[in-house]
Formats: C-alpha cells, sequence, structure tokens
C-alpha cells in the first residue's frame, strides 16, 4: 500500500492540529516545495502529488512461478549500460555482479519501478516525502530516498545480496525529524516454501531520520543452498519485498502509518549440471549458484565484419519481413523479440532438440535441395534455424504441442563459419547468464529474448 493520498482542505484552517502528510515518488523525481505549498493557502493539500503505488509488482522481465502469486509492473525495467555488448569474436562478456547508487538512478528515470544491470544486479527505489502542518497549514517539509540493490557478488557462490541505502535527507521549515522514526523490514518468499534460508548482515533497524542519515547504509544476504529445490534442476525462486513503516513524534499525527512495499525484487537458486559450479567445491550445499531471474537479451549483430552476422540477418528477416522466409507461412510471427513471446531454454528433453533440427533441415532440402550444403561452389553451409532448435519454440513446436502455430520458424543455409559464430554466442550467453531448461513439467522457470542490432 503507498503512505497515503492527499486528502482535501480542513474547512476550518484555524483548528488546533499537527498533522504529517505523506506520500512517495519514483526515486529522483521532484517534489512540490514548501514554498510552492504555502503559496496554495488553504488548498495547499490539492498541490500535493498522489502517491505512486508499487505495492506487490515484480519486474516486467521476471520469470517467477505462478504458485508466486506475483503482479509485474507494467512497464520495462531500465537498462542499465554496461558497455557494447555486442559479440566480438564470436563470444558474450561475463554480466556485471555490481551495481552503484548512481547507475541504479540513471536506470530509474522516467519513473521506471526497476533498473536492470544483468541477471545479477538489479535495483528499484522510492523517495518518501513528509509534509508537517499545523493549524491546517504546512509548515515544514523533510525528504529521503529508499534504495534497494540486489546482486548475486560471486559466480561460485549462492549468496544473493540485498544493500540498503537511504539518501538524500533535506528539511526545511519547522520538523520534528528527531523523532520521525523509519522502520525498514522486508518479506521473503520462496518456491518451494519449506525451502529453509539462511540470513547474514542485517536490514536496517528502526531509526529517526536524523540517525538514519549518520547511518544510511545496510547489506542484508539470503541463501538458500542446494537440495532444496525441484525438478531436475533443483529450482528454489525468490521474491523480496521491502517495506517502509513512518512513526511520528507527539503531537503529529497522520492518516498514513501503514508499510509501504519499495518494489518486489526476485531471485533463483538451482543446482543444474549443465552450468558452472557443478561440484560446489566438494561440497554438496555449495553446488550449482544463484541468478535474477529475468528475460535478459541475446545479442547479435548484423553489422559488417560481425561474426554471426548471417545469422543476424536471419533473424531480422524471420521477424520484420516472414514472407522471404521458409517454410511458406502467411501468419508467421516468430517468438523471441518482446517480452510476450520470449524463447525458453530446452535441455533435457535431447529427443525434442533432434526433432528441432529434423524439421529445420527438411524446410533447407524442400526449398534449396538436398545438396543445399555443398551447391554453392566452394562454400560450405549449413542450415540455420530460428526460433533455435535448443528452445522449446524450435521448428518442432507443432508436432509436439499442436495448440501451437504450425511452421512458425524460419530456415534457411547460411555460411558454416557464421552459423558456428552464432552457435557460440549462444552457449556462452546461456551459461555465462545460467539460463535453465525452461519448463520445470508445465511450469515455466526461465526464458530469455534476443536483439538484433
Amino acid at each position: 500500500m503507498p503512505l497515503g493520498v492527499p486528502g482535501s482542505a480542513s474547512a476550518d484552517p484555524g483548528q488546533d492540529r499537527t498533522e504529517i502528510h505523506t506520500y512517495t515518488l519514483p526515486a529522483g523525481a521532484t517534489a512540490p516545495s514548501l514554498n510552492t505549498l504555502q503559496r496554495q493557502g488553504v488548498n495547499w493539500k490539492a498541490a500535493l502529488p498522489v502517491s505512486a503505488g508499487v505495492s506487490g509488482q515484480a519486474p516486467a522481465e521476471a520469470v517467477t512461478p505462478a504458485g508466486l502469486h506475483l503482479r509485474k509492473a507494467s512497464n520495462a525495467s531500465g537498462k542499465v549500460a554496461t558497455g557494447d555488448l555486442s559479440p566480438a569474436a564470436a563470444t558474450y562478456p561475463e554480466p556485471s555482479r555490481t551495481m552503484t547508487k548512481n547507475e541504479c538512478k540513471k536506470g530509474l528515470q522516467g519513473g521506471r519501478l526497476f533498473a536492470v544491470k544483468s541477471r545479477y544486479a538489479m535495483c528499484t527505489g522510492t523517495q518518501f516525502v513528509q509534509t508537517w502542518a499545523q493549524r491546517g497549514r504546512p509548515v515544514g517539509q523533510s525528504t529521503f530516498t529508499l534504495w534497494v540493490i540486489e546482486t548475486v557478488p560471486k559466480k561460485a557462490d549462492r549468496t544473493v545480496r540485498v544493500q540498503y541505502l537511504f539518501t538524500d535527507f533535506r528539511k526545511s521549515g519547522s520538523t520534528k525529524t528527531n523523532g520521525l522514526k523509519i522502520n525498514t523490514d522486508g518479506d521473503v518468499t520462496t518456491w518451494p516454501k519449506a525451502a529453509k534460508k539462511k540470513y547474514g548482515g542485517k536490514v536496517p533497524p528502526t531509526l529517526s531520520f536524523d540517525a538514519l542519515k549518520a547511518k544510511p547504509e545496510y547489506p542484508h544476504t539470503v541463501l538458500v543452498q542446494a537440495g532444496q529445490g525441484t525438478g531436475k534442476d533443483d529450482v528454489v525462486q525468490m521474491a523480496y519485498e521491502p517495506f517502509v513503516q513512518l512513526s511520528f513524534p507527539a503531537p503529529y499525527t497522520s492518516p498514513n502509518t501503514k508499510r509501504v512495499s519499495v518494489g518486489l525484487l526476485v531471485g533463483r537458486w538451482d543446482a543444474a549440471t549443465y552450468l558452472f559450479n557443478k561440484t560446489g567445491g566438494g561440497d554438496k550445499k555449495k553446488i550449482g549458484g544463484a541468478a535474477l531471474p529475468l528475460m535478459v537479451e541475446l545479442p547479435y549483430s548484423s553489422k559488417a565484419g560481425a561474426s554471426e552476422r548471417a545469422v543476424a540477418v536471419h533473424l531480422k528477416d524471420a521477424r520484420s519481413k516472414p514472407g522471404v522466409t521458409k517454410p511458406v507461412n502467411a501468419k508467421k510471427s516468430v517468438p523471441g523479440f518482446d517480452l510476450n513471446k520470449p524463447l525458453h531454454r530446452l535441455h533435457h528433453d535431447t529427443s525434442r532438440y533432434r526433432a528441432n533440427r529434423r524439421a529445420a533441415i527438411a524446410t533447407c532440402v524442400e526449398y534449396w535441395g538436398p545438396d543445399y550444403a555443398t551447391s554453392a561452389p566452394g562454400v560450405n553451409r549449413e542450415c540455420d534455424e530460428y526460433p533455435f532448435a535448443s528452445t522449446y519454440e524450435g521448428a518442432a513446436q507443432h508436432a509436439k504441442d499442436s495448440s501451437k502455430p504450425k511452421d512458425n520458424y524460419s530456415a534457411r543455409p547460411l555460411l558454416k563459419d557464421d552459423n558456428g559464430a552464432a552457435g557460440n554466442i549462444l552457449k556462452a550467453f546461456m551459461d555465462r547468464n545460467r539460463i535453465l531448461d525452461g519448463f520445470n513439467g508445465k511450469e515455466e522457470v526461465d526464458g530469455y529474448l534476443v536483439t538484433v542490432s
């Protein structure tokens, strides 16, 4: 619940009241100044913004089990730049595992609820504003911002770190901030619920505005050991929701004293044997790793000189010019380019992978002939397909699930070197981002997107 919505002006501005009216804004947003409110006279409350409500909302890119009942943000998270992610030398760089407050602030610009740097670094932030009133008129204003930054700091470690950072403490006019108490806590839910969590550090204790300004930073860690999850990959999912609740010094009262959600963060642990840290250094409880289950983008480049250029051009055609692709399908609409239609890694069902390849190769043979690989003199080609054979959305999707559209893929012969370079990039992308097999039975557990520059 938001801290509150401004009420109407009192019919009796002379009544002896000492009240605090509170509201929340996106981090970095501008609140009306005390002078602005005072110039409004008895109608000053009408100039207060309506609180930004974020309760119960997870990032739009989050992949979470239905059992967590999470509501996702309506707008995409802000992207925090990590340098040029365009592949070089047919590889994909290691994703960042750190995020600064300034990176978070930049990513949240435009009123976004979350900012994402990688599958190992994201954040949310909320500004809290208090208007102090006496005898029905504003006499003071105070404000602070809470940033919550979630990271997975180490590659071969299952620890998820949640950093609480309070900044931008400001006050003007007459206030009693030394008695304004700020209580911060967090609700942590796992799926399965029985998974045991190990905590470290601490959530910020209940402190006054002034005391918190003097000591503004608190790290909190969450760890779930291997062997407590579901499915072949031993998956445990987490929803982590920080809250803030304010209490006020006498004689001030406020109609707005409920807990306020700062935004809902997500996490995940797995022990997939096809990803890094397979042995846990000999400790079965430390096998696998943690990640933030967010749909990130696999970058391909169609620019001249890019090792995977031919594949990138193929993907561009499949997305924007499906009529020139094969097989012919007037209703073709390939997935993988937006949050509503992601791709899902296919790892455990090797027979389905082979079926995807057979269907794609059959298309290359049908349209380019049985010698498609060698028909161009001096050129060695392979049958490339999109969506990839290593996805549930591959060429055999309709044969495996008749509810899915038929022939909703593209296949064409491409240079073997380009195809191999794109495959290397895809493998590094999935490995370094801990992309899991997309489904645990019928439950979606992971997904990713593709971008072509």
